[in-house]
């Protein structure tokens, strides 16, 4: 018995010297497979770490719903629900892009012709995209990209072609922010692609419309282009409130998954401008009803308020350019400065369908009643002078209008007072229909000058009923 007990004390012996054993050499074994790794399974492993999204909420940013209305000519406040909390802006980023672009354009810097590689930081850009062909691209196509088409790649090359990369771009976009008043707003790309750093406020984004409005009269019509032809194929605007909200004549849209359904946007009604801004929509329709209310609430108000009348601002001297420019296929022709003088070289005009018959036109005299033209003719451009709640309101402002257009124009054109059903409500437009794209753009200019409101459009079946 007990020469059995001494074997099992010494089995029990062996056994915990050996758990020992294998236990201190443990860190060795493992250590020896970590090191015995082949290079190829650890660079897979980073691979996939780098693959992993780099997208990471901004702490700052509460949420993305957001929403201010301003009156264009007071600042008055109209409508306001958390305007000066961070969002993010998304493609609104490109608002600032195009900003820093038209400067550079009247400056010298850049010229509407100029041809801008295209890098591989923008041919990779996600969508959406121009999608260009070859290694370059005129300026004059890029601006037309960003705005119609919230182009990716076409706000990556104006970047770098203004700052030397994107990166030193976003430097100087933020400090133009600052000038501007927009001390919350940050930049880090030209695009408004996810970045968790990049934030504005509803109230910033005002304050850089104004200023766009302020500072470049004489670019602002190309806001309401609806559709842009590059290489045989159209670019439409996604801006669907130019279509659908009766006096809207811009600014621009965006959406990321972060920041939501965003839109900033301009209208006139009865001769008063209101700036909206909406953010985090849901969808784009939720994002634009939403801002209709906002709007019609605020052209009440401002009414209510008696507050004072949009007057267009002056066409600085620095201007190279004027909105025609920008119509493809048109000769590209800078101003030409004649001391404090300013006058455009003229472009060829577009080509348009011929006047059909029935159009009667207007006299030059403010004091002779408007005659109503007959529908106008689809891909025509027409001159818009408001709208109104008054149809006797929107004649005076047409023949105001008519009489200081010049004689070819107001010969050219025919004057139409429509209404258009809105929301349960209607207003009546004021137009001078029935004009080339030069024409209408060159009047309307004209019409700026002398402080009078106008937008130049063009004629869909979208934006006027009945067209043919």
């Amino acid at each position: 018995m007990t020469l059995l007990l001494k074997r099992c004390a010494a089995r029990l012996w062996w056994l915990v010297a050996c758990s020992l054993f294998v236990i201190g050499a443990a860190p060795g074994i493992a250590g020896a497979q970590t090191r015995a790794a082949p290079p190829s399974k650890i660079h897979a492993t980073k691979a996939a770490q780098r693959s992993v999204s780099p997208w990471v909420p901004n702490p700052a940013v509460s949420g993305r719903d957001a929403y201010l209305v301003v009156d264009a000519t007071s600042g008055r406040e109209l409508a306001s629900d958390r305007a000066d909390e961070l969002r993010h802006p998304a493609s609104l980023t490109k608002l600032m892009t195009l900003y820093l672009t038209f400067s550079a354009l009247d400056s010298g810097k850049l010229s509407l012709g100029d041809s801008l590689p295209v890098s591989l930081s923008a041919l990779n850009a996600s969508p959406t995209k121009m999608g260009f062909v070859g290694g370059s691209v005129i300026v004059r196509d890029a601006i037309m990209g960003l705005v119609t088409r919230s182009a990716n790649d076409a706000a990556i090359v104006l970047g770098e072609a203004l700052g030397g990369d994107e990166e030193n771009f976003a430097r100087m976009m933020t400090l133009k922010a600052r000038q501007l008043g927009m001390m919350s707003t940050v930049y880090r790309n030209a695009s408004g692609l996810p970045n968790r750093e990049q934030v504005t406020t509803a109230r910033d984004l005002t304050k850089l419309a104004n200023a766009l409005m302020r500072d470049f009269p004489h670019y602002y019509p190309i806001f309401s282009v609806q559709s842009y032809v590059y290489r045989g194929r159209p670019l439409t605007n996604h801006n669907g409130m130019l279509q659908t909200y009766a006096g809207a004549d811009g600014l621009k849209t965006g959406y990321t998954s972060a920041s939501g359904f965003n839109l900033v946007m301009s209208a006139v009604r009865d001769n008063r401008r209101l700036i909206g801004v909406v953010m985090g929509g849901d969808s784009a329709y939720a994002r634009d009803r939403l801002m209709a209310e906002l709007m019609d609430r605020g052209f009440e108000t401002a009414q209510s308020l008696q507050l004072s009348g949009w007057t267009s601002p002056r066409v600085p001297p620095s201007a190279r350019y004027a909105a025609a420019n920008f119509a493809p296929g048109t000769t590209i022709a800078e101003t030409v400065r004649v001391g404090q003088a300013v006058k455009t070289e003229p472009s060829p005009s577009v080509p348009t369908a011929s006047p059909p018959a029935p159009f009667r036109v207007a006299t030059a005299s403010p004091n002779t009643p408007v005659e109503t033209s007959s529908a106008p003719t689809i891909g025509s451009w027409v001159i818009q002078v408001g709208s109104f709640n008054d149809s006797r309101a929107a004649e005076l402002a047409l023949e105001r209008a008519t009489s200081n257009l010049p004689d070819a124009i107001r010969a050219h054109g025919a004057v139409s007072v429509d209404e258009v059903q809105m929301a349960q409500k209607t207003f009546h437009r004021a137009r001078l229909m029935n004009l080339s794209q030069t024409e209408a753009i060159d009047g309307c200019k004209k019409l700026s000058q002398r402080k009078i409101y106008c937008s130049a459009l063009q004629v869909t079946a979208w934006n006027t009923p009945g067209a043919h």
